[in-house]
C-alpha cells in the first residue's frame, strides 16, 4: 500500500554526522547551557507507520552545544513520544502521582543512548500511546498522529545536568491493542565448551542457549524488566590458546538479541573477569580462575557482571527429576547445564503446556520423595521464579513452551516462556 511504511524501511536509514558524538574530550571543557537542539527529520516522515509490524523507527540528530567549542561531550538522549505534542506530564510522573490528579500527556522510551541516532521501539511508543490515551480493546483508531522528539542532559550520578528538548516531529501510525503489563525480566543466555558445545548456532533457547536464572525475591523494573539475574555452578578452568579461546572450559553469555557484539566476554583473556564487549573487541572466552564453584551475577539494567567463589556447602543429589501432572508424577530427567560427564548441579526441562490447560509439577531426587522440592503459598499458584522450599507446594503453570530451570545448589527455579 503507498505511503505504508513497513519494517524492513523503519531500519536504522540514515547514519548521523555525530554517530561518535559520545567520545570523551580530554580537555575537559566547561559545560555551558545549550540553546538549539535540532532532531533531524526522517525520511519515512509522509509515510504511515504500520507500528504492529515494524521494530523500530530511525531517529538522528545532532549534539547541542554543551560547550563553547562544540566539543565531542558524554551527553545521554531519550525519545519521548506525545499524541498532543504538548510533553507537560509524563506517563512515570503520573504513575508515582500519589493523589491521582496528573494526567500524562508523553512518555519517554526505555532506551538511552550517548551516540546521535536510535532505533525508537515500535511496540513502546505503541504501549505509549494505548497507556495515553486509555484505549480498550477494540476501540483503537486506524490512524493516529505521534510527535516524536528527542531529549538530551548530561548525567552525572542520578541528576540530569543541562537538560534540553529537541524539535517535535509529527508523525503518522497505524497503532494496535496491546495489553499493558508489566516488563517481562531480560534474560541473558549461557553458551560455550562448558555448556555441552552450545554456540546458539540456530539461537534456539533451550536447545542451543540456556538461560541464567532470574535472582529469588528480587523487584525487576516493571517498565524496562531490567535488573540482576544469576548462575551458579561447578565451572572447568584451562589456558587461552592464541584465539582467545578456552578448549572445554571457555563460555561466552548471550543477549537476548543474539549479537556477538554485544555478547559478555572475558575482559582481554583474563580469567574470572566478564566484560560487555558493547560493540568492540572480542577479548575472548570467559574462563575461571581455577575449578571450582561460582556464582555470576549480571545487572541488565547497566549490562555489567562478575563471577565470585561459591563459598556455601554443596551436595550430590545426582540427577535432579521434574514430576507432575504432565507425567502422571513419575520420574522425569532434567538436563544438565554443564557439559554431560562435568559435575553439574544446574538443570532444565523444556515444557509445553497444551491451551486452556495448567499443570503442576515439583523438583525431586530419583526414586524417592525424602528429597523433594516446591514453592508458593498453595499447590498450583502460578510463579515464574523463587527459591524452593524442602517438600514445598506444587509450583504451577498455564498454557505456553517453557524452559524450567533448577540449581540443586540455591534451591532457586527460573522459568522462561519460549
Amino acid at each position: 500500500m503507498k505511503n505504508k511504511y513497513m519494517m524492513g524501511a523503519l531500519l536504522f536509514g540514515i547514519i548521523s554526522l555525530f554517530a561518535s558524538c559520545s567520545d570523551d574530550n580530554d580537555s575537559n571543557p566547561t559545560l555551558i547551557q545549550p540553546t538549539e537542539f535540532k532532531l533531524n527529520t526522517p525520511e519515512y516522515v509522509n509515510s504511515t507507520i504500520d507500528l504492529e509490524h515494524s521494530t523500530g523507527l530511525g531517529l538522528t540528530w545532532s549534539q547541542p552545544k554543551y560547550t563553547a567549542e562544540n566539543a565531542p561531550i558524554n551527553a545521554t538522549y531519550e525519545v519521548q513520544v506525545s499524541p498532543t505534542n504538548t510533553f507537560t506530564v509524563s506517563t512515570d510522573e503520573a504513575a508515582a502521582d500519589e493523589s491521582g490528579e496528573k494526567v500524562p500527556d508523553y512518555a519517554a522510551l526505555s532506551n538511552t543512548t550517548q551516540k546521535c541516532n536510535i532505533s525508537a521501539s515500535a511496540e513502546e511508543i505503541d504501549k505509549a500511546l494505548v497507556k495515553i490515551l486509555k484505549w480498550t480493546e477494540g476501540n483503537v483508531p486506524a490512524n493516529q498522529d505521534v510527535y516524536v522528539r528527542v531529549n538530551a542532559f548530561i548525567l552525572e550520578g542520578t541528576s540530569r545536568l543541562n537538560p534540553i528538548a529537541s524539535n517535535s516531529i509529527k508523525l503518522s501510525v497505524n497503532p494496535y491493542y496491546i495489553e499493558l503489563k508489566d516488563a517481562t525480566p531480560i534474560m541473558w543466555y549461557l553458551v560455550g565448551h562448558l555448556f555441552g558445545d552450545k554456540w546458539a548456532g540456530d539461537k534456539i533457547v533451550g536447545t542451543d542457549a540456556l538461560p541464567m536464572f532470574l535472582q529469588p525475591n528480587f523487584s525487576y523494573d516493571k517498565k524496562t524488566g531490567a535488573g540482576v539475574i544469576e548462575y551458579t555452578n561447578y565451572f572447568l578452568t584451562g589456558d587461552y590458546n592464541d584465539k582467545a579461546e578456552c578448549p572445554g572450559a571457555g563460555f561466552k553469555i548471550m543477549p537476548e538479541s543474539f549479537n556477538w557484539d554485544y555478547s559478555m566476554n572475558a575482559d582481554n583473556k583474563t580469567k574470572g573477569k566478564i566484560v560487555n564487549r558493547n560493540g568492540g573487541g572480542d577479548g575472548g572466552h570467559i574462563v575461571a580462575p581455577e575449578a571450582g564453584y561460582y556464582t555470576i551475577t549480571l545487572n541488565t539494567a547497566d549490562n555489567t557482571a562478575k563471577m565470585v567463589k561459591y563459598e556455601g556447602d554443596v551436595k550430590d543429589y545426582g540427577t535432579i527429576q521434574i514430576t507432575g501432572s504432565f507425567n502422571d508424577w513419575v520420574d522425569t530427567p532434567m538436563l544438565p547445564y554443564n557439559t554431560e560427564g562435568v559435575e553439574n548441579h544446574a538443570w532444565y526441562y523444556i515444557m509445553e503446556v497444551p491451551a486452556g490447560e495448567t499443570v503442576q509439577f515439583k523438583f525431586k531426587i530419583a526414586d524417592s520423595w525424602d528429597t523433594n522440592w516446591g514453592y508458593g503459598a498453595e499447590d498450583g499458584a502460578i510463579s515464574m521464579y523463587g527459591k524452593c522450599e524442602s517438600s514445598g507446594k506444587n509450583i504451577g503453570l498455564a498454557e505456553g513452551k517453557y524452559v524450567i530451570s533448577f540449581n540443586d545448589i540455591t534451591g532457586s527455579f527460573s522459568i522462561v516462556k519460549l
